[in-house]
């Protein structure tokens, strides 16, 4: 544990709690925002899936960053233009379009974190023990996790109460606060790379190549997974971002605080499936992971009941946030063993490129996922149980496929060292589901 809590793995987990909070409490009140403005799942469904598109295409970049530049001075440059960003935002609220200014911002902070976070699992191998990447790397999620807890639940209550400029000043000191603790603390070692004399789009074309050839080459088992979790991003992580919002505001007809409570449970399964990942560690194996996935998509049935069956909105709503949280604690625990596994598999000059890369492929399809979620749940509003049940039974399916691909490509003994890849792909985070909301 001594060799687990030294200096600079303590120093980014530290700016980690301020930054993702307030990447946490960006994400959860701009599309809100959207959605008591215009009252349309479907706008708010395009302004989620606009603000992802820079996200896939600078992710793998954001990998080659990760590997090539100063990880210290990438991480000070994106929270220093997420602070600038949310002046910007203040300064021009109410001077142009709503829409607009919601998905301005809602780009900027994508494209940042798709720098920031393959550049901070990157980071991880290079100031912890080989023995240590999986608790390190679970810490990790929990710190995205207590983030996303505590950011929706302080957003939801100033947003409900005050509107929306005070939350983005929150937001906006929490990023200045993150840029300057990592100028002061933060110390990462700097990794030994071969430099070349070919030209930055050369340089990237051919980074991106070389991650490639590994995963479809000597990691194939890694690719399929990686492509089956983006069958889940598309349906049941869509599903989420959209149904929740729109089951608590206006199905129900709660305030903006009780979704900011029900992002909350979110976060805290995500940060219970994170403790129970570091505390299990020695006992999971990634052949193991599936079982969390089927169990994530059979949590969807309760809010199946919700949507079909008349009752209290309070009953309702606690039934929802109870999914909810199970949802979300089993898709980390998948989360951080395929996260780990990719960490500890792949060479130490690859790690930030192929972690960026399984990024952008698991969350491709999850635009096209919230634009269609965002119309169905406008053109089905008064019935909305077969939306529900449909995801659920894809999810299951796709937990299937995945238990099938683990067990025929992973080598037998691979066991707890071998350990995770999903928290890269399933957001965290609102990562996940950053998360949820962007992840793994």
């Amino acid at each position: 544990m001594d060799k687990l809590l030294n200096r600079s793995f303590v120093s980014i987990v530290i700016v980690q709690i301020a930054s993702l909070f307030g990447d946490a409490v960006l994400r959860f009140a701009l599309p809100l925002y959207v959605l008591n403005v215009t009252g349309s799942a479907a706008l708010m469904g395009a302004v989620s899936a606009a603000a992802w598109l820079p996200y896939l295409v600078l992710t793998p970049i954001g990998g080659v960053a990760a590997d090539r530049v100063n990880k210290r001075r990438i991480m000070a440059v994106l929270d220093t233009l997420l602070a600038l960003t949310c002046a910007a935002f203040l300064a021009l609220d109410g001077v142009i379009d709503l829409v607009g200014l919601c998905i301005c911002a809602l780009i900027v902070l994508y494209a940042a974190q798709s720098v920031y976070q393959p550049t901070v699992q990157a980071a991880v191998p290079f100031v912890v023990p080989r023995a240590d990447v999986v608790r390190a790397t679970a810490v990790v999620s929990q710190i995205s996790a207590l983030s996303g807890l505590v950011g929706p639940v302080i957003g939801g209550l100033v947003f409900g109460l005050f509107g929306i400029e005070p939350v983005v000043v929150v937001a906006g000191a929490a990023f200045a606060l993150s840029a300057l603790l990592i100028v002061c603390v933060v110390r990462i070692p700097a990794a030994d790379v071969e430099r070349s004399g070919a030209g930055v789009l050369r340089t990237v074309a051919g980074d991106l190549a070389e991650s490639f050839r590994f995963l479809r080459g000597e990691r194939p088992v890694i690719l399929k997974t990686i492509l089956l979790v983006a069958g889940i991003n598309v349906t049941l992580t869509a599903f989420i971002i959209i149904g929740a919002p729109v089951t608590v505001t206006q199905i129900l007809g709660l305030p903006n605080q009780f979704m900011g409570f029900a992002e909350g449970a979110l976060a805290l399964g995500g940060l219970t499936g994170g403790i129970l990942v570091g505390v299990l560690a020695k006992r999971l194996t990634l052949r193991q992971a599936p079982v969390f996935l089927f169990v994530a998509a059979l949590a969807l049935l309760p809010i199946a009941v919700v949507l079909g069956t008349p009752m209290d909105p309070l009953v309702a709503y606690g039934v929802l946030v109870g999914s909810l949280f199970a949802c979300m604690a089993c898709a980390t625990m998948f989360s951080i063993q395929g996260v780990s596994f990719i960490q500890l598999e792949t060479p130490s000059h690859l790690v930030g490129k192929v972690i960026a890369l399984a990024m952008a492929m698991a969350n491709c399809a999850q635009p096209l996922g919230q634009l269609v979620y965002g119309g169905l749940f406008d053109a089905l509003r008064g019935n909305l149980v077969p939306v529900a049940l449909g995801t659920a039974a894809a999810a299951l399916v796709i937990a299937a496929l995945t238990s099938r691909v683990l067990k025929r490509g992973l080598p037998a003994g691979n066991g707890a060292e071998a350990a995770d890849e999903v928290a890269v792909v399933m957001p965290a985070a609102p990562e996940a589901l950053e998360a949820a909301k962007p992840g793994v």
